[in-house]
């Protein structure tokens, strides 16, 4: 992926963020007691709703390497690390949905952001068309409705 500098078209990789977003909605479903934070029975749990089938102890071996904070848990920014996701190359996207989120933000919290919103916020800036806003959209809408909530939106940003 390539980087946007200003008024350049930002190039995504539309695979990459969908293999992202679909670690981050596994983790939030497995994330039991939604504190941000996975045990090794809830990490076996998402890695198994990904067709990784580990043993107990698998996943608590993998928890342990992963666990870059040593808390016995682990974090969503620390599952990604594990999946390699930070090498996907997102980081120019990141840095234009981090843009965005003030013009977004401005709608209030629970605000829903569809592609029209996205498109509308970082069109200014010229980095990305309508058809690659709707595209960044429905890579990260779990649901299928067509929109994300601001908080989802700038957990994905966050992350990216």
């Amino acid at each position: 992926m390539a980087a946007a500098a200003a008024g350049q078209q930002l190039t995504v990789d539309f695979e990459a963020l969908s293999y992202i977003s679909s670690l981050v909605e596994a983790f939030q479903a497995f994330d039991s007691d939604n504190d941000g934070l996975i045990t090794a029975p809830e990490l076996r749990g998402l890695l198994a709703s990904l067709g990784l089938d580990k043993s107990e102890a698998e996943a608590r071996d993998m928890l342990a390497r992963a666990d870059a904070d040593r808390d016995g848990r682990l974090s969503v920014e620390e599952l990604l690390d594990v999946m390699n996701a930070g090498e996907l190359g997102l980081g120019a996207l990141g840095a234009v949905l981090q843009s965005a989120l003030p013009a977004l933000e401005a709608a209030g919290a629970g605000a829903l952001v569809g592609a029209d919103e996205l498109a509308r916020a970082i069109g200014a800036m010229g980095a990305a068309s309508a058809e690659d806003c709707a595209a960044i959209i429905e890579c990260m809408d779990g649901d299928g409705d067509g929109a994300i909530t601001i908080e989802e939106f700038r957990l994905m940003a966050d992350l990216l």
